[in-house]
């Protein structure tokens, strides 16, 4: 089957996970969420039953299989099949938006009639006083199936399916509870301690919870124990479900998490003697879904197609224009082509020009939707190619000035969203190089010290070099200038507002050369594809104001699919940047990264002499700083969608050179000898920390922020720039090589013990003592444990070419270029990793081409 997410307006498509969705609350689920536009995938125990249930829901609406609804088989205690929907969903769809986990069973078998009878009596609800144990069997068995499916299982399907929620722009876990699930239901002091302690609560803590229960359960001693007596494993469930909960949205504060009692509702479980029907619970987990959007200038052109493809994809749209008559008529013509778009589109008149138009707009969602998620303003005009000093300022005011006021207008109901857009529909026309005027240019270009005033200012001069007829002599453009000007203006308000308003995702994009009336359509793009790159844009993410501007032009989302993407960490100078370049000659597109940003935009500026800038993109990244591998993973995820390289090269040496010493040295008999270069170097408690940091920690966190976009490549390939002292023939301290070479026992956890022993004795100036290296001690250590790691991962991700490598002996830098090789051989087996075909060599360690013993 094709995989969906090669089409080119993907990301505003929403994928929904809905376990035990085959009746009852989560059969109601998935028609809500479906009819939301939100694609459901209907998951089930038995297959026969999903089928039939997505059957049903075709049937009964006013959708399609393919369209909103697939069925997968789930059962949720069994890992495998957990794996298959994992493995489902990121072929088919690239990433997870919504999981709601509503599987979940009694814990006992139910007397159907005589609970039925005991509801009946008490007015539809269950009676205050009754008891459970008369109309239900339950043992030690169901309880631990019970426990088993509804909490273990819940989380085991969460476990699975994060990495592709994390690739959501608005990830929403719902995870199906009970009242019964409460605190004040188990009288166990020590149990209801363990799970409401939410500063100390750990997963740990919950198993330990429910492994007592369980204990005690089987040992008959639940009432001496006070755990609850009647449907225990239930109750017990729902309240590990609900501690659950409370650890996930702490550990992921950029998802909504929650639990949620539907109600006492009509099922199976009920008997179908509950108050609510599933329609009227449902909704408390899919009404939050619906989105709301203006698109201005939308009566024709890729205005209409933006509303068009937005409404296709579950989005409410209110369709703008100027002339009333064109708008409605564009309406009327909308809803002919797609009958089953009536509800999801409305007009309302909009001059953006004119402060009172834009208010009625404003009152208008205000009243009707309470909010506003999405703002693509389209309206723009390049009037006559015959300037005029009136025609320029009526531009400015439609292109620029009308979109930042209705922008202005809408930001407090975007602000009410929890998932705000804007696009500003620009052009290539607007990129700074057609500006000669290198005073425009500078403001313009200077992201930090950017503001509306100094854009202002611009708009002032070229209008008022316009006026004296000197726009030529004065550095502006000379055809179309007044759109050029205003787009340009309009790309720079972009990088203003999404600076102020961080929460929004705010980006500006040329659709491409668009057959229109603008251009007697002449383009080479129907509107269908250009409309295709603003809605695209609806759910990307913008981190460098390098970026900011999108070409349609530069190919198809097929052709940015095939290509792979690669980050090389520590890649402005030696083998980093080595690397780049020999990737980037292979094809790649390569994010150079550096701590220090002058000189990584620098490296770029280098690469782009040798004509490779259309490959090479710069991203600042300090391995050591969290926020900036935050910023990284975000910019990969927004500009690319997936990674499939990531050489991690960044690293330190572990102490400082002495260049005199090392000049007046034999560097011939030094060479790589470790020993000779003790009396060249100097190391301290700090350096190695600092080094330890680097070398290690920093490729960890690097690799871990990264390893969700890889796992989205069809060919992920990690590469460990290491080094020969890594081998741990080079660590005399017997436990450490032990434990480090340990391969089956072998854990993250154990590393970093080996890395606490070896800092705290060096602190304690003990390395030789405890038989650790003492010339370039930290270097060593910390390249043994990058190779350890190296090993981890490669065993949990069996499907990527994780390896590490020494590249050799090369001039660089650390080396005072002492080195035998240069730096374009080293690169040449880095990068020979990098590119290993599938099914390539794993978990292995090369020195340069040749493997060699860990």
């Amino acid at each position: 089957m094709e995989q969906e997410y090669s089409s080119s307006f993907l990301s505003t498509k929403r994928y929904a996970v809905v376990t035990g969705g085959n009746k009852g609350i989560g059969f109601e689920i998935c028609r809500q969420l479906a009819s939301n536009g939100i694609k459901v995938v209907l998951t089930a125990r038995d297959e026969k039953r999903g089928v039939e249930a997505v059957e049903k829901l075709i049937k009964e609406s006013n959708f399609t299989s393919e369209d909103n609804v697939v069925f997968h088989r789930l059962d949720v205690v069994d890992p495998h099949t957990i794996a298959s929907l994992a493995d489902y969903i990121k072929s088919h769809f690239g990433k997870l938006d919504i999981l709601i986990n509503n599987a979940g069973i009694a814990g006992g078998t139910l007397d159907s009639y005589g609970y039925a009878q005991a509801t009946e009596l008490a007015g539809g609800n269950w009676p205050e006083n009754g008891n459970w144990n008369e109309i239900m069997t339950q043992n030690y068995e169901s309880a631990e199936e019970c426990l088993k499916t509804n909490y273990y299982g819940a989380k085991a399907t969460i476990e699975a399916l994060v990495p592709l929620l994390q690739l959501s722009d608005s990830p929403r876990i719902v995870n199906v509870s009970s009242s019964l699930g409460l605190l004040q239901y188990i009288p166990n002091e020590w149990a209801k301690n363990m799970l409401s302690d939410v500063d100390k609560l750990r997963e740990e803590r919950i198993d330990e919870v429910v492994s007592e229960f369980l204990n005690d359960f089987k040992q008959g001693k639940l009432e001496a124990k006070k755990w609850p007596t009647e449907i225990s494993g239930y109750k017990v469930s729902k309240a590990s479900l609900n501690a659950y909960t409370r650890i996930l949205a702490k550990k992921y504060p950029q998802m909504c998490v929650n639990c949620v009692c539907p109600g006492y509702v009509k099922t199976d479980i009920t008997c179908n003697t509950g108050q609510l029907v599933a329609a009227e619970v449902s909704s408390t987990m899919s009404g939050a879904s619906e989105r709301y959007a203006i698109v201005t200038g939308a009566n024709k052109g890729i205005g209409l197609e933006i509303v068009r493809q937005l409404a296709l994809n579950g989005v409410n749209v209110v369709l703008t224009a100027r002339d009333e008559k064109r708008g409605l008529e564009a309406l009327e013509k909308l809803k002919e082509k797609e009958k089953n778009l009536s509800h999801k589109v409305l007009f309302h008149q909009l001059d953006v020009a004119d402060p009172a138009s834009i208010v009625a707009m404003v009152d208008f969602i205000k009243t009707h939707f309470g909010k506003l998620d999405i703002l693509t303003p389209k309206e723009g005009d390049i009037k006559k190619t015959t300037q005029t000093y009136e025609s320029a300022k009526e531009c400015m005011q439609i292109n620029y000035y009308g979109a930042k006021k209705t922008a202005e207008e809408l930001i407090p109901l975007l602000q009410l969203s929890d998932s705000p857009r804007i696009v500003n529909v620009s052009s290539t026309m607007g990129k700074l190089q057609n500006i000669s005027n290198d005073w425009a240019k500078g403001v313009l270009s200077d992201a930090e010290s950017l503001t509306e005033d100094k854009i202002d200012e611009v708009i002032r001069e070229f209008l008022k070099d316009f006026k004296e007829g000197s726009l030529e002599t004065k550095g502006w453009p000379s055809f179309l200038s007044p759109y050029t000007v205003s787009k340009a203006a309009l790309n720079a308000f972009t990088r203003v507002l999404a600076k102020k308003y961080p929460n929004f995702i705010i980006n500006c994009v040329c659709p491409g050369f668009v057959k229109t009336e603008i251009n007697f359509n002449t383009g080479i793009l129907q509107p269908e594809e250009g409309a295709a790159s603003p809605v695209r844009f609806e759910s990307r993410r913008i981190e460098s104001v390098v970026e900011q501007s999108f070409d349609k032009n530069i190919g198809t989302m097929e052709e940015a699919e095939q290509k792979r993407y690669a980050v090389v960490t520590g890649s402005n100078k030696g083998i980093g940047f080595g690397t780049v370049k020999e990737l980037t000659s292979n094809g790649i597109v390569v994010v150079l990264t550096a701590r220090d940003e002058k000189k990584g935009l620098e490296a770029v500026e280098k690469l782009a002499e040798a004509g490779l800038s259309q490959l090479v993109v710069f991203h600042q990244l300090d391995v050591t700083d969290p926020s900036s591998i935050s910023a990284l993973t975000d910019f990969v995820k927004t500009k690319f969608g997936k990674l499939d390289i990531l050489v991690n090269n960044a690293g330190l040496p572990g102490g400082k050179l002495n260049p005199e010493a090392f000049h007046a040295s034999d560097v011939e008999k030094i060479g790589a000898d470790i020993k000779s270069w003790s009396k060249l170097m100097t190391e301290t408690y700090e350096l190695t920390t600092e080094c330890v940091k680097t070398n290690f920690y920093g490729a960890k966190a690097v690799t871990e922020a990264l390893l969700p976009l890889l796992q989205l490549s069809d060919s992920p390939r990690i590469v460990n720039v290491s080094s020969y002292v890594g081998k741990l023939t080079f660590i005399p301290n017997e436990w450490a090589k032990g434990v480090l070479s340990d391969v089956e026992n072998l854990t993250e956890d154990k590393i970093d013990q080996v890395l606490s022993q070896f800092t705290k004795d060096c602190k304690e100036d003990s390395l030789e003592s405890k038989g650790w290296p003492t010339c370039f001690s930290s270097y060593v250590v910390s390249k043994a444990c990058l190779n350890a790691y190296t090993r981890i991962v490669a065993k949990k991700y069996p499907n990527f070419c994780v390896n590490c490598i020494c590249p050799g002996y090369v001039k660089t830098d650390i080396n005072c270029n002492s080195g035998v090789l240069t730096v374009e051989e080293a690169s040449q087996s880095v990068v020979s990793l990098a590119l290993l075909p599938n099914a390539g060599p794993t978990s292995l360690f090369f020195h340069r081409h040749e493997v060699i013993p860990f």
